[in-house]
């Protein structure tokens, strides 16, 4: 059903975009550049297409990282002053040791915080501290030929990635790094908190405090590596996620060549194509898009299929739950894409992203049917080019985007006729 004519449609659209507008960070001109292309290209295929504006503060996402890093690293130098005082090789009053203590405390809070609300979790709970910009969603619209009885949307996103440092020069080792990184701020929290304690009981300690002190010293390397976790340099992104995008332009362009096929076009099902921005900045596009689409996703009992990063043509991976950002995705869409993948003979694999998330968190959060698919597969490997100067359409096999195109028709034929 897939011929190579619209494989090389899909894959040359990921070329132009790279070589014509090149990486595409969250509220930047490249991105809107990127999303006009887009839709100039759903203009052909689709009944309708508009642009959704929307501010955010996409900088507010992984922009404080380093800034946490660093106020560890005073936290660090505040708690070896104070041990310095408690092995008298320096003179502290008793004010200003409680002072650092309860700074440091605080400190450490405001940092996990922020690393909990807001990169792990997704929530905007720090974006007033960082400038706001203007992106765009795209959305295509394709009508049924008879009565509109059912939604179904197909999404991905056109922003691109900052580079990951830790990704690109440590490899999974990297990745290890960061979730160390993780339990030594707990560990830190926990020691200045029982030295905090023992100085209100007037309990002196010194070995165990000087164990917390090399402990501490030992984090300092990890820490330093979170201050250069990611450049301001944006990746080409054609892996994530111009391959998502390409997929939705080559649903479009297929029913657009099939209006006359009752077997494949839709005759009571309400297709969107939409590319969201702003998902490498938190999910900043979709939260918007369903902010004010709510109503009407609940109302038309609405089911999505977000693609997220396409590859190779020998994985297919159905994330079932993004467990970082606590999304549970829809066992229904799930268990029919799993089917069609089998009747297609593709590898498919049932997997939860174990970090990270995408657009389908978003509406699943709330209630919304949707699921996630892609060809990245972070429970077991860390592909090379996943936010890295590597993710160029080199990586991309053209056999890959056809299968993902066959997996969407042949579900949205199975929905129009259920």
């Amino acid at each position: 059903m897939i011929n190579e004519k619209i494989q090389n449609y899909m894959y040359e659209f990921i070329k132009k975009i790279c070589d014509d507008v090149g990486p595409r960070e969250s509220g930047t001109k490249e991105e809107e550049i990127a999303g006009n292309i887009i839709e100039d290209e759903l203009k052909k295929y689709c009944n309708k297409t508009y642009q959704e504006e929307y501010v955010s503060s996409p900088h507010a996402f992984l922009g404080g990282i380093r800034y946490g890093a660093i106020l560890v690293l005073i936290v660090i130098a505040f708690y070896w002053i104070i041990l310095l005082n408690d092995l008298s090789i320096l003179q502290l009053g008793n004010a200003l040791i409680i002072i650092l203590l309860i700074i440091s405390i605080i400190i450490i809070i405001i940092t996990v915080s922020y690393f909990i609300l807001e990169v792990m979790k997704y929530h905007e709970t720090f974006d007033f501290l960082f400038p706001k910009k203007n992106s765009r969603n795209i959305i295509g619209i394709i009508e049924p030929t008879k009565e509109v009885r059912k939604t179904l949307i197909f999404s991905a996103h056109h922003d691109s990635a900052f580079e990951f440092n830790t990704f690109y020069y440590l490899k999974r080792f990297g990745q290890l790094i960061i979730n160390i990184g993780y339990l030594g701020v707990v560990i830190i929290l926990i020691g200045v908190i029982i030295r905090l304690i023992f100085h209100f009981f007037n309990i002196s300690n010194s070995v165990l405090f000087l164990t917390f002190g090399i402990i501490f010293l030992c984090f300092i390397p990890i820490v330093a590596v979170y201050i250069f976790f990611h450049s301001y340099k944006p990746v080409l992104g054609a892996f994530d996620n111009l391959s998502g995008v390409a997929v939705l332009l080559g649903i479009g362009k297929f029913l657009s060549e099939n209006k006359n096929n009752a077997e494949v076009f839709p005759q009571n099902t309400r297709v969107y194509l939409i590319s969201f921005a702003g998902e490498e900045s938190g999910l900043r596009g979709s939260k918007r898009y369903l902010a004010k689409h709510f109503k009407e996703l609940k109302e038309s009992n609405a089911l999505i299929v977000n693609m997220d990063s396409i590859a190779r043509k020998d994985l297919v991976v159905i994330h079932d739950k993004e467990s970082g950002i606590g999304a549970k995705h829809d066992k229904n869409i799930c268990k029919d894409l799993y089917d069609i993948c089998k009747n297609l003979d593709l590898n498919a694999k049932v997997l939860p992203l174990p970090f990270g998330a995408t657009d389908a968190a978003t509406f699943s959060k709330k209630g919304i049917h949707a699921i996630a698919i892609g060809a990245l597969n972070l429970k077991e490997e860390l592909p090379p080019y996943y936010h890295t100067r590597l993710d160029t359409p080199d990586v991309i096999e053209k056999e890959a985007l056809g299968q993902f195109l066959e997996i969407c028709l042949k579900y949205l034929a199975l929905i129009d006729n259920r």
